[in-house]
C-alpha cells in the first residue's frame, strides 16, 4: 500500500514515521508513506495557501488552488482514494480502517485553519473522515491516527496475525481485561479462570468480561451489536407452572382465552420458532387446542390474522419446562433459558447485554420465559441461564399485565433498532 499525505507542516510526521512498528513497516516494505507540502503547489509568490472567507467570519480558509493542484499532481501517477481529515466527516471506525486497508493507495489531505474551500471537499476528495467529536488545530494528528489504524491491518505489519482479531471493536465489543505476571500484585490477584488452563472456560470468561466492559463504558456499541437481523434463534413461553403465588410459593395459574392467541401473534411478529403455553392441566391444554382449531377453521378469522399464515401455527402446549426444552432440542444444537422478572435480580442482564451474549451462541436456541400470576417460580428462575432486567417505569407502580410486558420485552430484544 502507498499513502500520500498533503499538509502544510511536513515535519510533524518525521517522528511518527521514524519510530516504532510504523518505521519497521516502512523499512520492511509493508507500506510506504510520502509526505508533501501543500505550499509547493501554491501559485502565490509568497506560497500562501489561505484566504479570508466570503461572507465574512473569523479565521481563514484554505484556498482551493494549491489543494486542487496537489491532489491532481498525485493522482497523475495512479488512482487513489482521497480523504479529507475533517471534524465534520464520517466517524472513523475499525470497520472503516479495514476498508481502507484493502485499498492500493490513499491520499490523506490535512485541513487547517477554519477548514478548506468547499469546492475541494465536494469535487477533489472522495470523502471526509473525523476521528472524534472534537476539533483539532489541523488534520495532521488525525492523519497519523488513520495511518496507524490502517497499517496494523496490513499483512506482515505486526508480529502476531491473531492480535487484531482479539482487539477492541473487532467483534463489536471492547477488549477483555488482560493480566500478566506476577499472579499477585500488591494483594490484587489474577482471576483464577485464567490460571486454569481450561481454554473453553477462558474464552467464555473473556467474552463475558468484554460484554461487561462494553456495557459499562460504551453501551452504544452494544446497541449496534444488537442489530442481529433475525440471527438469534428463539422461542417464547408463557409459563403457567411453576409460577409464584402471592406468598412466593409455587403454584399453577389458569390460561385465559386471550393469552394463547395474543402470545402467538407476538411470537410470529418477532420471528419466534414456537410460542409455548406451559401447563400440566389437561383442561387448560384442551382450551388451547380449541383456540387453535377456532382460528384455523374460521375463514373470517384467517383473514383477520394474516393473509399468508396464521400466528397460531407456532403455538404449542407443554406439560413442563423440560418437555418444552426437549421439543426445542429436536431442532436446535443447544437450548438455553432466558427468564424475565418484574424485580431486578443479582446478575441480571439488560436487553443489549443479552443480545451481545446470544449473538455469540450460534446454533443455540433461547427460550424466553414469561411468568403469569406473580411471576416465574423461584426454581425456574434459578435454573435459567440468564435473567433479564425488568421493565422500569418512571413511577413506583411496576406491575404490567404479562401480555403488555411480553410485547415490550420482545420488541427490546428482537425489534428493529433505529
Amino acid at each position: 500500500m502507498k499513502i500520500d499525505v498533503l499538509t502544510i507542516f511536513p515535519p510533524m510526521f518525521d517522528g511518527f514515521l521514524g519510530e516504532s512498528l510504523v518505521a519497521k513497516g516502512i523499512e520492511k516494505g509493508v507500506f510506504s508513506v510520502s509526505v508533501r507540502d501543500i505550499r509547493e503547489f501554491s501559485e502565490n509568490k509568497h506560497k500562501k495557501v489561505d484566504e479570508a472567507p466570503f461572507g465574512g467570519g473569523a479565521g481563514m480558509v484554505m484556498s482551493p488552488q494549491p489543494l486542487a493542484d496537489a491532489i491532481d499532481s498525485l493522482r497523475k501517477d495512479s488512482p487513489a482514494r482521497t480523504i479529507l481529515l475533517s471534524p465534520r466527516g464520517k466517524p472513523f471506525t475499525q470497520k472503516m480502517a479495514k476498508e481502507l486497508a484493502a485499498e492500493k493507495r490513499l491520499i490523506l489531505v490535512c485541513g487547517r485553519y477554519e477548514g478548506v474551500d468547499e469546492r475541494i471537499a465536494r469535487h477533489w476528495v472522495d470523502e471526509e473522515i473525523s476521528i472524534g467529536d472534537f476539533v483539532l488545530n489541523g488534520g495532521e494528528v488525525a492523519a497519523m491516527v488513520v495511518i496507524e489504524a490502517v497499517f496494523r491491518l496490513l499483512p506482515g505489519a505486526i508480529g502476531s496475525e491473531d492480535s487484531p482479531r482479539d482487539e477492541s471493536f473487532e467483534n463489536g465489543l471492547l477488549e477483555y481485561p488482560q493480566y500478566t505476571r506476577p499472579e499477585n500484585f500488591r494483594n490484587f490477584d489474577v482471576p483464577q479462570v485464567l490460571l486454569s488452563g481450561h481454554h473453553k472456560k477462558i474464552d467464555e470468561w473473556r467474552r463475558e468480561e468484554s460484554i461487561k466492559k462494553t456495557a459499562e463504558t460504551r453501551p452504544d456499541l452494544l446497541a449496534k451489536l444488537g442489530q442481529t437481523g433475525g440471527k438469534i434463534k428463539f422461542s417464547i413461553a408463557l409459563v403457567h407452572y411453576p409460577v409464584a403465588g402471592r406468598d412466593g410459593s409455587e403454584m399453577v395459574s389458569s390460561i385465559t382465552t386471550l393469552d394463547a392467541h395474543d402470545f402467538a401473534r407476538m411470537g410470529k411478529t418477532y420471528g419466534a420458532q414456537r410460542a409455548y403455553m406451559v401447563t400440566p392441566v389437561e383442561d387448560q391444554k384442551r382450551l388451547v387446542a380449541r383456540i387453535i382449531s377456532h382460528w384455523k377453521d374460521d375463514e373470517s378469522l384467517k383473514r383477520l390474522d394474516g393473509r399468508k399464515s396464521l400466528a397460531v401455527e407456532i403455538l404449542r402446549t407443554a406439560d413442563s419446562i423440560d418437555e418444552m426444552i426437549d421439543d426445542a432440542k429436536s431442532r436446535s444444537k443447544r437450548v438455553k433459558l432466558l427468564a424475565t422478572s418484574a424485580t431486578k435480580l443479582p446478575g441480571s442482564v439488560t436487553p443489549a447485554e443479552w443480545r451481545a451474549i446470544a449473538a455469540g451462541d450460534e446454533g443455540d436456541e433461547w427460550l424466553v420465559l414469561f411468568g403469569t400470576a406473580y411471576g416465574l417460580g423461584k426454581s425456574l428462575v434459578e435454573r435459567s441461564d440468564r435473567v433479564l432486567t425488568p421493565i422500569d417505569g418512571p413511577g413506583e407502580f411496576n406491575h404490567l399485565p404479562v401480555r403488555g410486558a411480553s410485547a415490550i420485552i420482545l420488541d427490546r430484544l428482537f425489534g428493529r433498532l433505529e
